[in-house]
């Protein structure tokens, strides 16, 4: 099922093609990551000129606007490793990824199982492990836990939420890729009171906050959507919020043992 957000796709469906052997609903917001990252903004100084008189006054220095600032800290973001947790809508999933080596794991825990993607040098995983607590007693039948789907191909980053063409929620949450993908949204960017950044685009809006090394260490968005799918206009939001931390950590990952192919 797909909502209709101003020219933005939304599914219903989390992974709803990791195995056909999972029948469970996740909510899953879209979002495209074709990205690069912008350049850096160039250096800004001021000095004094010394002569046979007074020192001139020094020059007014202004501060780089909202965008380029966004787009720094974007590039300071690209090609590292990172931990990530995201909370998007009741889902809350984590893990890790290193875009060098096209490596990483994301979990999203549920009630009869744990959806588990797993990368290995760009060749993606994904399937279900046991569930965290106790089995439901009308859940669970049939499942084969810890067998996972081979997808083919070589990919570049975790796909989590798909690959459509939004900004929420990154398909494989790509830092660097932020700035690019709120300029292809056209979207307004701002600073808020508390030096973090803010940002507007056809029903969305989001923060953004910096470490103390000027890495993207969290991003909060707010959708709203509008659908007629059921014959009446049903408005509501979907709250996503991603933390990335542990910049430059070493990600291993191992591939799993039962693996059948998937087209």
């Amino acid at each position: 099922m797909h909502h209709q957000v101003d020219g933005l796709a939304l599914s219903t469906d989390i992974l709803d093609r990791a195995t056909r052997r999972h029948q469970r609903r996740t909510t899953t917001i879209r979002i495209g990551y074709a990205l690069g990252a912008a350049g850096l903004a160039g250096a800004l100084a001021a000095g004094l000129s010394l002569g046979g008189g007074a020192a001139e006054p020094p020059a007014v220095v202004q501060a780089a606007p909202a965008s380029m600032r966004l787009a720094n800290a974007a590039t300071a973001s690209d090609n590292i490793s990172y931990r990530i947790h995201l909370k998007s809508g009741s889902r809350v999933g984590d893990g890790a990824f290193d875009p060098r080596t096209a490596s990483g794991y994301f979990r999203v825990p549920q009630d009869d199982s744990v959806t588990t993607e797993i990368m290995v040098n760009g060749t993606r995983y994904i399937g279900g492990e046991p569930p965290l607590g106790k089995l439901p007693a009308d859940k669970g039948r049939g499942e084969k836990y810890g067998r996972y789907g081979q997808y083919p191909g070589k990919h570049k980053s975790l796909s989590l939420f798909g690959n459509g063409d939004a900004v929420v929620g990154a398909a494989a949450p790509n830092p660097a890729a932020l700035f690019k993908a709120l300029s292809q949204a056209n979207a307004t960017t701002s600073e808020n009171p508390d030096g973090t950044f803010h940002f507007e685009y056809a029903t969305t809006t989001g923060d953004v906050a910096l470490n103390s090394d000027g890495r993207i260490a969290r991003m909060t968005l707010t959708t709203t959507w509008r659908s007629t799918a059921k014959g009446r206009l049903d408005t509501g939001r979907f709250d996503t919020t991603i933390e990335l931390s542990d910049y430059g950590l070493k990600v291993k990952v191992k591939r799993p043992a039962d693996v059948v192919p998937t087209s």
